[in-house]
């Protein structure tokens, strides 16, 4: 048996009483600990002090000290009431009795860790925690409900843009400088028609930073858009809309409540656009198509319409290293991407290519093996940036950049994987040979199905580059290169 600490106590009043006092403990948990045969390390006795908490127990602080440093790895006491009258410090102890692997034994209640009873009594004390621990969750939300009820702010992170917070302060106060931007950028947004992207631009371009000194971006502007701070409500669960709820608050408001309705008006009628799954045969360049800026592949997003009778789809192809503002070049939708591969074939002489080397089975084994080990790395490296995050080490924004590029590479990857998987088409309408007698007659006849197929078999990337002109809105797609299988 490890290191054994002796606990005995008794208060002032417990003094006189038999059997209780310190001698008495304490020749009777030697002499148990003689029959268990354990080594005693040491004897820590707090006399005349009361147990109702462990606040200014010298002895029992040093016990705690002792056991935290691995001294300790045994704690025998008289009677639990001698260690704690306190159920929370009870429950403080075991728990550092066994974060540090330390054995709890008590004389008279025979409770003994190294015994199925023993270890049943942790048990109960586990169970007891656990109440506790829910007990204070629920006491915080009950809290915290009742404050954003009664009108004051949470801030649990920061003050809203164009809001402070002075630490000791319940109730923010409108910072000038900051609320004016946020009254331009809602007059931009209302008035100019300016969209979420420009507006960003333009605030960058002046040097105008964000509450945490970031630069903006269309995501930014729209959560301040979408923030009732500014008509004077208090919010909480804003990242639950089924749970996110507004109240009357006791800050100054920013905004007229007019603009701030009409902006969220128009906020409803954007389009939205999200990142798409991988590859289907509508977006049959998917996994082609190479940024002439960067080198990245380019990755599909889908934007939605709502229409009078119908919701309109429309297919588009963006830079993943745009997000993280590492590339300017602007995305470009489908439609344009086929025009620039249409206007690249009819500048080509007939597709003739030599023939080509059907991959073995081993050859694509060695490839997705490969592909596979990339995705391994990356899943390590979404975990060392979450536990960047969660130590504080990085911004939220620093690990939703990071977390975005790390998607986009898997997002790349499995469409590799995907394209070496997939089986040639047997059962299009046309062969080999046909596309290369002349590729430019047939690319035009083949379905969306078939042209996939066509550039899962003959291509290897297709480098498109993609401007806009300063000052103008529609931007110009060009493919420069086609790089054709060997």
């Amino acid at each position: 048996m490890n290191e054994t600490g002796i606990y005995v106590r008794v208060s002032t009043e417990e003094q006189a009483q038999d059997g209780f006092s310190i001698r008495a403990q304490e020749q009777k948990l030697k002499d148990y600990a003689r029959i268990k045969d354990w080594q005693i390390y040491k004897i820590y006795a707090d006399e005349g002090i009361s147990g109702k908490d462990i606040k200014g127990r010298p002895a029992v602080k040093e016990l705690i000290a002792d056991v935290e440093a691995g001294i300790v790895k045994n704690v025998l006491v008289f009677k639990i009431d001698r260690l704690t009258r306190s159920t929370a410090d009870l429950i403080y102890l075991v728990d550092t009795f066994n974060k540090y692997d330390c054995a709890f034994n008590s004389l008279l209640e025979s409770i003994d860790t190294h015994t199925a009873s023993g270890r049943m009594f942790l048990k109960i004390i586990g169970i007891f925690a656990e109440f506790e621990r829910e007990n204070i969750i629920e006491r915080t939300r009950v809290g915290v409900e009742r404050k954003v009820k009664e009108g004051y702010s949470l801030c649990t992170a920061q003050a809203s843009y164009g809001y402070d917070r002075a630490i000791g302060e319940r109730i923010q106060t409108i910072n000038e400088e900051e609320a004016e931007i946020v009254r331009e950028i809602f007059d931009m947004f209302v008035t100019g028609g300016e969209t979420l992207t420009n507006i960003a631009r333009l605030l960058n371009l002046r040097g105008v930073k964000t509450k945490a000194d970031k630069t903006w971006d269309s995501s930014k502007i729209r959560r301040l858009l979408k923030n009732s701070n500014y008509i004077g409500n208090v919010r909480h669960h804003i990242d639950d809309p089924k749970r996110e709820t507004h109240y009357d608050g006791l800050h100054e408001p920013i905004l007229d409540e007019e603009i701030f309705i009409a902006a969220n008006d128009l906020l409803e009628k954007n389009t939205r656009t999200s990142i798409t799954k991988p590859p289907n045969n509508e977006k049959y360049f998917s996994g082609f198509l190479v940024c002439s800026e960067c080198g990245y592949k380019l990755k599909t997003y889908a934007t939605f319409k709502q229409l009078k009778t119908r919701k309109q789809k429309a297919i588009g192809y963006v830079c993943p290293n745009k997000t993280l503002k590492t590339c300017h070049a602007p995305s470009m939708s489908h439609k344009k991407a086929e025009a620039a591969f249409d206007e690249y074939l009819s500048q080509i002489a007939d597709f003739e290519p030599p023939e080509l080397e059907i991959n073995t089975e081993q050859k694509n084994t060695k490839n997705i093996t490969a592909y596979e080990n990339k995705l391994k790395a990356l899943e390590a490296k979404d975990k060392e940036t979450l536990e960047l995050y969660v130590t504080n080490e990085l911004s939220f924004d620093e690990y939703r950049a990071m977390r975005t590029k790390i998607e986009a590479d898997r997002i790349v990857i499995n469409t590799e994987i995907e394209r070496i998987k997939m089986p040639p088409d047997n059962e299009s309408n046309f062969t080999k040979n046909d596309i290369i007698l002349n590729l430019r007659e047939n690319w035009e006849l083949l379905t969306d199905s078939e042209k996939r197929t066509f550039l899962r078999n003959f291509v290897e990337r297709i480098v498109i580059e993609s401007t806009k002109g300063e000052g103008s809105y529609f931007g110009e797609v060009k493919v420069l290169e086609v790089g054709f299988r060997d």
